[in-house]
């Protein structure tokens, strides 16, 4: 038999302007038949709106439908909760049942005005359970919940390129490259290194050279390191241009070498070009290194400003490149080597070799790389945009100089970007693989992540998209399974996509400045899993979609909405699969099965109910005159959806009044022919083996559960004194407790027929005698029993009206009863509500629509038990 804790809706109808006197508590006779009104005890004038029926319920009717993975096989366990069981380990469902994808699980509950959300806890035919949460609709009414994604699936068709269409779509747009079959001539070794002639041609000596336009002119073999060629050269027309071969060694070093003159140089296998001191190369040269060929400039700086071609190496101290908007190709088998700086500045970079630095700046600059970065200790990108199909490997710090949002990294599918720190306001487009220690986009900038993030320490970010891409930290070899990112954390507001089956692993997950939302989007489902949630605003954070957020803590936060599926820590069935394979493995669960019948409800809500005992006439309104608790309802429910065996627990705890009261209970959702069996404990009957009856001449089943209220909860015969309505008295007893057990016919009754609007507990303030039936009073709203006197209707302050089915309403529209949907603390003898509860005359002056819980605000001037 499985147990489930049931919050049987204990709707409250909630009567509030409760008038009954416990300074004029003494029935007197010679009132009836004309009862005279008494003294508004709000003050003169203080009324309810028309309409306002003194209720703290709202029925809810729902339709509850589940995805069904079983193919109508097996049921699926559904129960309602009015907070959320993931957080509150003590809540009991207010309605179960079960369904499955053939039927909808429909029932009709009741909540407290004051509760915001509904939480559905669907329990597959596995045993797994996921909970989604949605907001009660102010007044009540419909409520359909499909518990699945109900948008658009699209399912992305790869990996490959979204990130780079993101990255077009945001405005940067990626250069041209050697791998497009229209521009492949342009960067071939062989086509465009031009054969050295066998002499130079139109050289003219002179100090400095001199050369003619058109001429070519070779720095032959015969220089060498020891006896290096040291002239600058240039072309000795205003216009034109000569080429310059370089087969030996060139030496730049000495003070003035800049070659600014429009020469065209191939450094040739086996050349090179020389320099122990700062050295240009200015725009109007071109600079081609063959295969073999190099720059070698230790020492100085190598001012590179023109166009260049580089197949064999660049080994320089410094290498800066910030002359006009020059083209640097670097080949297959090329490289720039700078053991201190590289600086790119107003440049396009193509990269098919190796480019490394001690520290790597690009400013204003493009850079396409097909091999490797590498070997740098941080790179600066500032207004500039990378393409990676290659490597990126640093070992400091991935920094922009500004937070403009100008920058990007754009990750290409199969690239990887590996280091310590990305800490600035670039924009991020990812297909492959970024590994970092820490990465820190706080402020502008968008991250794109189409495959994987892993993060050693710390991920914060801004916005985010994820398609099919994952958040993680390493893979764990001793775990198994790909670790959380430790802290994952925001101070901005966050705006979050998730589609294709993405997920986000974090140990901690902090988010700042609210609104912050999360949505999960179209195809397979995503996931948040996280071991702690620490909200630090109070602005609204919302998850919702095609998500499953998975959580170990149990912090509830006011400001969080949730309405994805949400389960406990690696509880959830969904797999989540992206470019680093399986994620998230998904609980697998047990074997499939129904759930056991009869499902055991259990409601523990504790519902007051609170009676001035002066009615047709208005009392003091401390509304302790009686005060009776449910404290819990069971009931066995049948695999047909209808009530077994119904126990009903209760206390009269409070007694206010100095004369002979009674308490009674009117079942309105059934009729005694439906019960097979009754049983209880109540005032003369104190086994639940001795039988029990419903009282003669009732149309609906009516139990009294005492007669004489004093003598219930423990005084003596004719004591009237007050018992548990003054503090420290001597008087006051442990309320008593009394129990109703019934068992009705298979299929005869609903759980919606047992809901606590279908539950009047009255109070008889005088008995019936020889000529006039017995006065009861109701909540505001219910008629009295068949055995109530209905003579005093209109009489005193009374403006009851059977033709209106209006009943127990003054005609101020004050209400002598109500039920409190908690364990509400009484106001003390002598003290009236309005005093005690502050928010009591705003509740029922704007028809309760504000401070709809003012039940749990007072000013300690209740009893405490």
């Amino acid at each position: 038999m499985r147990l489930i804790n049931r919050l049987s809706v204990m709707a409250t109808v909630v009567s509030t302007i409760f008038l009954a006197s416990c300074a004029g508590d003494v029935y007197d006779p010679s009132k009836e038949p004309q009862a005279p009104p008494a003294e508004n005890p709000f003050g003169e004038g203080f009324a309810a709106p028309d309409g306002f029926g003194w209720t703290m319920i709202t029925p809810v009717k729902l339709n509850i439908e589940v995805k069904d993975d079983f193919n109508g096989q097996y049921k699926y366990l559904i129960e309602v909760f009015t907070t959320n069981p993931l957080h509150d380990k003590n809540a009991t469902p207010i309605a179960a049942g079960v369904t499955n994808g053939n039927t909808s699980y429909i029932t009709e509950i009741n909540v407290p005005t004051a509760i915001e959300k509904l939480y559905i806890r669907q329990t597959d035919p596995k045993q797994r359970k996921e909970v989604y949460a949605r907001t009660v609709p102010e007044n009540g009414g419909s409520m359909n919940f499909k518990l699945y994604y109900t948008g658009v699936d699209t399912r992305a068709t790869g990996n490959t390129g979204s990130a780079f269409e993101a990255a077009k779509r945001a405005g940067f747009i990626e250069p041209s490259h050697k791998d497009s079959e229209d521009i492949k001539p342009l960067y071939d070794e062989t086509k465009i290194i031009p054969e050295v002639p066998a002499v130079s041609d139109g050289y003219v000596q002179y100090n400095p050279g001199a050369l003619n336009a058109g001429a070519k002119f070779i720095i032959g073999t015969e220089y060498t390191d020891d006896v290096p060629f040291k002239d600058n050269i240039r072309v000795h027309e205003s216009s034109g241009r000569a080429t310059v071969f370089v087969q030996g060694v060139w030496d730049l070093s000495a003070s003035g070498k800049k070659l600014a003159s429009r020469l065209d140089i191939y450094v040739m296998n086996g050349g090179k070009i020389i320099g122990s001191k700062d050295i240009t190369i200015d725009a109007q040269n071109t600079l081609t290194i063959q295969s073999g060929g190099s720059v070698e400039s230790q020492g100085g700086i190598f001012y590179l400003g023109c166009p260049a071609k580089i197949y064999g190496s660049i080994n320089a101290t410094n290498v800066k490149v910030n002359i006009g908007t020059p083209e640097i190709y670097i080949g297959e088998n090329g490289s720039i080597k700078a053991t201190e700086t590289g600086y790119f500045n107003s440049a396009q970079v193509f990269n098919y070799g190796v480019l490394s630095a001690g520290k790597l700046e690009f400013i204003k600059t493009t850079v396409l790389n097909k091999s490797y970065i590498e070997n740098c200790e941080d790179i600066l990108i500032n207004n500039s945009q990378i393409f990676n199909y290659g490597d990126v490997k640093f070992n400091g710090t991935l920094a922009t100089n500004n937070n403009t949002g100008t920058a990007s990294f754009i990750n290409h599918y199969q690239a990887t970007l590996a280091g310590s720190t990305w800490n600035n306001g670039a924009s991020v487009y990812n297909d492959g693989l970024v590994q970092l220690t820490d990465f820190y986009n706080t402020a502008v900038g968008e991250i794109y992540n189409s495959c994987a993030f892993i993060i050693r320490n710390e991920f914060t970010f801004v916005n985010l998209i994820l398609d099919n891409g994952s958040i993680t930290s390493d893979w764990s070899q001793t775990a198994n399974e790909w670790l959380p990112v430790p802290t994952i954390t925001c101070n901005q507001k966050v705006d979050v996509k998730m589609r294709n089956s993405s997920i986000i692993k974090a140990d901690n997950f902090i988010l700042g400045n609210a609104p912050n939302n999360i949505v999960g989007e179209q195809g397979e489902i995503s996931m948040i899993k996280i071991r702690q949630l620490t909200l630090k605003n109070n602005g609204k954070t919302s998850i919702s979609g095609n998500l499953v957020f998975e959580r170990e803590d149990t912090n509830e936060y006011r400001q969080l909405d949730v309405t994805c599926a949400t389960t406990g820590y690696d509880e959830s069935k969904h797999s989540i699969e992206s470019c680093s394979g399986i994620i998230n493995g998904g609980n697998e669960g047990g074997d499939p099965s129904d759930p056991e019948f009869p499902i055991i409800v259990e409601d523990a809500t504790n519902y007051t109910f609170a009676f001035e005992d002066n009615w047709p006439t208005y009392g003091d309104f401390d509304l302790n005159d009686i005060v009776a608790t449910i404290d819990k309802v069971t009931f066995a429910q049948h695999e047909d959806g209808s009530v077994g065996t119904y126990t009903l627990n209760g206390t009269l705890q409070a007694v206010g009044a100095s004369k002979k009261l009674g308490l009674g209970i009117q079942f309105l959702g059934f009729a005694a022919s439906n019960v097979v069996e009754l049983k209880g404990i109540v005032e003369g009957v104190t086994s639940n083996s001795t039988p029990l009856g419903f009282e003669a001449n009732q149309s609906n089943p009516v139990i009294i559960i005492c007669n004489d209220a004093h003598r219930f909860i423990g005084n003596s015969e004719n004591d009237r004194n007050y018992v548990n309505t003054l503090a420290n008295n001597s008087n006051n007893k442990n309320g008593a407790k009394f129990e109703i057990s019934i068992e009705f016919r298979k299929g005869a009754v609903q759980p919606k027929d047992l809901n606590i609007n279908q539950l009047d507990v009255f109070v008889i303030s005088k008995e019936a005698d020889t000529k006039t039936k017995r006065i009861e009073i109701h909540v505001a709203g219910h008629a009295p029993t068949d055995l109530g006197n209905t003579k005093l209707f209109g009489q005193g302050n009374d403006q009851s009206s059977v033709e209106e089915k209006r009943y127990y309403l003054s005609s101020e529209n004050l209400a002598w009863g109500v039920v409190i949907p908690t364990d509400f603390a009484w106001p003390l003898e002598y003290k009236n509500i309005k005093d005690v509860y502050t928010d009591f005359v705003s509740w029922v002056t704007t028809g309760g629509k504000e401070n709809k819980d003012w039940y749990n605000n007072h000013n300690g001037q209740v009893f405490k038990k």
